[in-house]
């Protein structure tokens, strides 16, 4: 099926950048790895041409839910030449990690958030009695200790990027982990401004449509999984576009 990547108009940034610098957010891919594939080609050659030292910060949940998942870690992982890739961890890499331990309701709570398709990738099933062996095998354990050491925020400069959010009353250097990977109300509830007058830049929460105007946070959740639509925000100094790969 054929991919086509589209490009809103430029706006003012929510936060500028340096001039010279520019920065893309990529938003939750839950396995379309050919949505996120298509998508980082563009981004890249975009910003080489902007800046000499691009930033590309993917936001977490690379997978479950789709069929390209472990396909999506491998290519984070790997990153891009001449880019400064940084990839954050998601409440489903998360639930993954927490369910190769020995508890079993954090398997099933795996499970149900379609972590059964990462596991069908590689021809298992959750009822299969050596799934985590042969998830460990599949994944490789270079990659597992890669997902295991992602962090969970990115800074540049005013822009904070992370998974789900943050906690609006604590200070950034408090915040926790926890809070960044899995938050939805407290923080979406809050119109900001947040600790130290950051933008944050995240995902978590699906949405049909990505909302530019708010002046404190954008969500790139749109949910790629179902609608077939992978978006990321590009800054450039001091403007910024929305960036989409469609199926």
């Amino acid at each position: 099926m054929t991919i086509r990547i589209a490009f809103s108009d430029w706006r003012p940034a929510i936060r500028p950048l340096a001039p010279g610098q520019a920065a893309a957010a990529v938003g939750d891919v839950h396995g379309q790895d050919d949505l996120f594939g298509a998508l980082l080609n563009a981004l890249a050659d975009d910003l080489a041409s902007r800046s000499a030292a691009p930033v590309i910060v993917q936001l977490g949940d690379l997978v479950d839910r789709g069929t390209g998942s472990i396909d999506a870690l491998r290519r984070a992982q790997r990153g891009l030449p001449g880019i400064s890739f940084v990839t954050l961890m998601g409440n489903h890499e998360d639930c993954l990690l927490r369910a190769l331990g020995d508890d079993e309701d954090d398997a099933l709570r795996w499970f149900n958030c379609g972590g059964a398709t990462t596991l069908a990738q590689l021809g298992l099933s959750p009822d299969d009695t050596d799934w985590r062996e042969r998830l460990r095998s599949g994944v490789g354990d270079e990659t597992l200790d890669w997902v295991a050491r992602l962090p969970t925020a990115h800074r540049i400069g005013d822009l904070l990027f992370v998974h789900a959010g943050i906690d609006p009353e604590t200070p950034l250097v408090a915040q926790d982990a926890t809070t960044m990977m899995w938050v939805r109300g407290p923080f979406l509830d809050s119109d900001g401004p947040y600790p130290e007058g950051v933008a944050v830049i995240h995902g978590h929460t699906p949405q049909k449509k990505v909302e530019l105007r708010h002046p404190h946070r954008v969500n790139l959740d749109t949910g790629a999984f179902r609608s077939g639509v992978l978006s990321a925000l590009m800054i450039a100094g001091d403007r910024m576009r929305l960036a989409q790969a469609v199926r």
